[in-house]
This record gives C-alpha cells, structure tokens and sequence, in this order.
C-alpha cells in the first residue's frame, strides 16, 4: 500500500506548481518607452472654449450636478464629440459591457478625427482586457497607460493572487481617482467608473452615484493632476503588455465599434441619451451654469509607492487645510463608510461643537462589499451613542413617487456609490473618497469642494430624499435596564412604521457571516 503524502507536502507541491506557472506566464516590459506628454493649455482656443466663454465670466469656474445615469453617460459621449483637440480619461475600472463599448467607440471616433486622446487606467481589473487596450493603443492618436500594474501578465486567480500576496504593499494601494476631460475645458470627476452598472443600463443592478460637470479655470487643476498621475514612473504604457501589435485587430476593432455604436445611438437607448444629455442646454446658455469659487484635492500619485507620505500631503490634509469644517450640520454620504478612531473622534468633536451630523451609508442588504460594511457595523453602537444620525440605504426603492432614483433608476436593485459631503449649506465635496481608512491611506483618491450654497441646496435635497424612510433604514439605540445596548431599525413600508431587531432583508445565513467578519482584524485594510 502506497503512503499518503502528508498535508506540508502537498502544501509544498502547490506552492511549487505555482511558482512554476508564475514563472511561464508573459511579463510586463518595464522597459518600455514612456515619453512625457501634458495638457493642451486651458488658453488655447477651441470651439468649447468660445462657446463656454459666452455664459462663464473669464477665471471663473461653473458646475452642474449629473445625478441622473442617463444624463452622467450622455454627458461623457458628448465630452468626447466635442472636442477637438484632446481627450484625457482616468479610471479605477472600465468595464468591457455595453457603456464600456460605446464610450471605448466615442474615444476612437474622437481619435480619428485627430484629436488626441490618453486612457490611464488602474490594473486592478485589466487581466481579460489586455488585447482590447493593445489595440486601441495601436491608434495613433490614442495612448494608454496602466497604473500600478500586476508585472507578471495572467489572468488565472491564483498566479494574480500569489503576485498579490508577494507584492502587497505596492499592489494593494490602487488608483481610484475618475475624470473625464475634453479640450481642458470640461471635465467630470466623482464617483461614477466606466460600465453598465454606474449609469443605469443594467438590467437588474444600479450604483446611486454622483458626478459633476465641471466648466473653467477649475478643469486645468483637473488636468494638472491627470498630467501628475499620466507622467509618474508607475503609469506604464499599454505597449508594454506582451501582446502583438495589430493593423488588421485595430481595423476590425473600429469597424465592430462604430458598428455598435450605430446601433445602439440609432434606438431607444440612443434617443435617451440625446434627451438627458445636458450640455446643449449648458452651451447654449438655456440651462445656467452654477458659477462658484472651487478647490481640486487630490492624492500624490506617489501614495501608491510611499507608505509614509505625509498626511498635509494627502487628500485628506488638504481637505483640513481649506479650513471648511462644520460648524451647523455636516451632511455625509459613503458607500463604504469606516470613520476608524480619528473619524470617531473627529465626529465627536463637531457633537461637542453643536454640529449635527447626519450619515447615509448601504444597509447590509444593499451593500455589495459585506467585508467593509462589517467594519461599518463595529462603529454603529458608538456612533450613535455619539449622537450621529445613521441612515442605510434599502437595496429596493418603494414607488413612492420620491427623487431618490433620480440617482439611478430602472433597476429592481440598488447600492450606493455616490462619495459626497454637504458642510453647513455651503461646502460641497464631490469625488472618488469613500470614508474609511482605504481611501484615506491607501488608495489615490481626488474630489472637488465647491462652495456654493445652490449646489449644497441641490446636493443635500437628493440626500435627504434618499434618507426618506422609505428608502432608508434608520438604525437607533434601545436601551434596556440591566440590558447591554442593541440596535433598532426603523423604516416605512407600504406607509406602515416597521421596528426591527434584526438586520433588515438578511438571512440568518449572512447576520452570522457578518459578525464573523466583525471580529476580523482588517479595518486597516478595509
């Protein structure tokens, strides 16, 4: 009878495997060249420029808010008709679904047209796309770069994983920051990447988001920081992927795309699109601009190689910098919201100072991260007992004839995406920072703080519409003699007051995997 090997040997024996498929999977070619490029400057003229010039004063910045997915997507695809000269694209992720095609075909047709056009994207999620973005890359007019990329080039789980594991103080800090920009003189940033889900052409999935057009002296910090990020030696180029280049690839890739397009433009979709797309109106001077002083925060693209950056360096010391704490009502909305002790702490002083704070955030069945609502759930006891007011957003909305999917309708299922904070009616943060400590710490992030107090009024109404209890859980203390303090959640449904003690819309199944991961020590992560 043969021996059975023991579990260190087999142990030994994966470990083996995999380092021997590391070893025969394709590398990046570090090497490659990587000439400096920058932005056309915001002086230079251009058909935008002279339109924007009739209804925005010279040195001054406007904004218009692009709650709605439709108007969001429209908005980008007219970005990248318009413009003339060059087109600057910045990426946590874009998806190769439908939006991701047709803003991919909008990018080319800009392309061919001449105008210049630069994709950097994060290597998070580029493992299945690698010959698409080599032939794009084959344009031209078109040049894409990878951020932080993964060196060696598979898409199997477990080689990815072990480069993740290896290497995971430079492969865990991503690149989140999101802009779009055309002719440095318009561009959009907020929470919104590129695909399906994010601007509501998914059939049974939506992200609430939120973007802002931006308009002005504004865009060239906006480009600035692209050009930082664009420029920096962890943006790689796309021909340093070990894919061939392609003349016959690209020419069938542009006929498929165009052909889509045609498609898709020339239906119901397409005529969608032309009704939420704002910026006719914006150019024509039909729809005003929201004319406001502005301050671009962004992370160092180095934040991904330092650890020890210094904080005044960070996205999160130059929001202090600006000196625009609350002092009435702070208004906080994150997907992903992990305040940590410093968060805490911070909360408890503007309790101190009179401020009321108010915090819409995922209910656990709406969340698609349960990890990071996890780390959420720790906090929840201690935030209210701080007297911070907790909304959760419901995976479903009821028909109740409310705004709230004025963020993202037409799906059966919602989750929150949307990164933004109202201070005292006056200051509006918009952009890619969720509060917990990985946006803080880890990953790159950027934002816009707009002070103006009609754009707060705008933000701050489709907040607390979404905070309805109708659309919101509202979790509160119940507080028993002799009982340890436990939750509550209140809500409406069907114009009924519900109480439960209980997580909403979870299973027994998930409520014991949540206070598993509860007890995880990975907030730092998180």
């Amino acid at each position: 009878m043969s021996k059975r090997p023991s579990p260190i040997s087999l142990a030994w024996f994966g470990l083996a495997a995999l380092l021997a498929l590391t070893g025969c999977a394709p590398t990046l070619n570090l090497k490659a060249a990587r000439t400096p490029s920058y932005a056309t400057s915001i002086q230079t003229p251009t058909p935008l420029k002279s339109q924007l010039a009739l209804h925005l004063p010279a040195g001054q910045s406007g904004f218009h808010l692009l709650a709605d997915g439709k108007a969001a997507l429209a908005a980008r695809l007219a970005l990248a008709q318009h413009a003339t000269r060059t087109i600057d694209v910045q990426y946590y992720l874009f998806h190769n679904d439908t939006t991701g095609k047709l803003v991919a075909s909008a990018l080319l047709a800009a392309a061919e047209r001449g105008v210049r056009v630069r994709l950097l994207i994060d290597d998070i999620d580029t493992a299945d796309k690698e010959v698409g973005l080599a032939t794009l890359n084959a344009h031209p007019n078109i040049q894409i770069r990878l951020f932080n990329p993964f060196h060696t080039r598979s898409a199997n789980i477990f080689v990815r994983g072990w480069q993740a594991l290896s290497d995971s103080v430079r492969l865990n800090r991503r690149m989140h920051n999101k802009v779009f920009i055309a002719d440095n003189q318009l561009g959009i940033t907020g929470g919104r990447n590129i695909g399906d889900e994010y601007f509501d052409a998914h059939d049974e999935f939506t992200f609430v988001d939120l973007d802002v057009l931006a308009a002005g002296a504004i865009v060239d910090k906006m480009s600035q920081s692209f050009d930082q990020y664009w420029n920096n030696n962890s943006a790689v180029p796309a021909s340093a992927l070990p894919v061939e280049k392609g003349e016959i690839r690209l020419q069938r890739a542009t006929r498929l795309l165009h052909q889509l397009r045609a498609k898709l433009l020339g239906g119901e979709r397409g005529t969608a699109l032309t009704v939420a797309d704002p910026l006719p109106k914006l150019l024509s001077g039909v729809t005003p601009w929201n004319i406001a002083p502005a301050d671009l925060i962004v992370d160092p693209p180095d934040k991904v190689l330092n650890p020890d950056q210094l904080t005044s360096t960070l996205m999160i010391g130059q929001l202090a910098g600006l000196w625009v704490d609350p002092t009435r009502r702070a208004l906080i909305v994150s997907p992903y919201f992990v305040p940590g002790p410093f968060g805490l702490a911070y909360f408890r002083y503007w309790r101190h100072q009179g401020v009321q704070i108010d915090v819409l955030t995922n209910a656990y069945a709406a969340s698609d991260v349960p990890v990071v609502h996890a780390g959420y759930a720790n906090y929840r006891i201690p935030l209210l007992e701080n007297g911070i007011n907790l909304y959760e957003l419901k995976p479903v909305a009821e028909p109740t004839g409310g705004r709230l999917r004025n963020l993202g309708s037409g799906s059966s299922r919602a989750s929150l995406h949307a990164k933004t904070f109202v201070f005292d009616d006056e200051h509006v943060f918009i952009g890619s920072f969720n509060f917990d400590p990985r946006s803080a710490l880890l990953n790159t992030e950027m934002g816009l703080v707009i002070h103006s107090h009609e754009l707060a009024r705008q933000v701050t109404a489709i907040v607390e519409d979404a905070m309805r209890p109708e659309r919101s859980y509202q979790p509160r203390l119940v507080i028993e003699k002799n009982e340890p303090t436990r939750l509550q959640w209140r809500d409406v449904h069907q114009g009924i007051e519900r109480l439960s003690d209980l997580e909403p819309d979870t299973t027994p199944t998930q409520r014991g995997l949540l206070r598993v991961l509860q007890a995880l020590p990975i907030e730092e992560h998180l």
